[in-house]
């Protein structure tokens, strides 16, 4: 068993990228593991890119240097809390105001794994669609409630289960606020890496085409 994947940053319109985006896979203690993770930078607040950027450089080394899986998910939320007050006590530090939304997908075999923060999202890719494994944590006039790299406690959204299909999206706003849910997984081909990167172009080609002018990730995980 092991993972097909691949995934997109995009700065598209925007002067500068304020997401990031990590796909890792390792072998730990004999368990074929991934972490994905798409962050995307408070537009609203100096410095959004730094604290997307630290959240995934931070995560990249925690995954890297990890031994076991026991208790895998609760240590990655565990993590997210730690990496949340580095970044608070660098930028209060530096002067600089940051935050950024976080969603994470830890799998380890076919259990799985999220931590979540903001309106970027995670969904499940079955037959009926798409299926949405966090929520968006905003107001109705879409102000983000949750995020990391600006309070001292965020609020983290966690789960965990088996996974009972074998393909995973995870995306920023930048796709899914031109994108219907429909059109996004009429357009997800996985049965090849080749087809996977051209399901990734083109599903960035329709937002941009919709009007979208925000910086877009997307990354697609299947297990193989």
């Amino acid at each position: 068993m092991g993972y097909l994947f691949d995934g997109v940053c995009l700065q598209n319109g925007r002067g500068i990228n304020m997401d990031s985006l990590l796909l890792t896979s390792r072998i730990i203690s004999g368990t074929p593991s991934i972490l994905a993770v798409v962050c995307d930078g408070v537009g609203s607040m100096n410095d959004g890119a730094y604290a997307s950027m630290e959240a995934v450089r931070l995560l990249s080394g925690w995954f890297s240097e990890i031994t076991d899986i026991q208790r895998a998910g609760l240590r990655l939320r565990d993590e997210v809390f730690l990496i949340n007050a580095k970044i608070v006590a660098d930028t209060n530090e530096k002067g600089v105001i940051t935050a950024t939304t976080l969603s994470v997908l830890m799998m380890a075999d076919r259990q799985y794994y999220i931590v979540h923060a903001g309106d970027s999202r995670i969904y499940c890719v079955d037959s009926a669609g798409l299926q949405p494994l966090t929520v968006d944590t905003v107001t109705e006039t879409g102000k983000l409630t949750a995020f990391i790299g600006r309070r001292e406690n965020p609020e983290l959204y966690y789960a965990e289960g088996v996974a009972d299909n074998d393909v995973f999206l995870l995306c920023t706003d930048g796709l899914y606020k031109r994108v219907d849910d429909r059109t996004i997984f009429m357009n997800i081909d996985t049965g090849s890496r080749k087809a996977l990167c051209k399901s990734l172009k083109a599903l960035s080609d329709l937002a941009i085409r919709q009007g979208e002018s925000d910086n877009i990730s997307i990354a697609i995980v299947k297990i193989v």
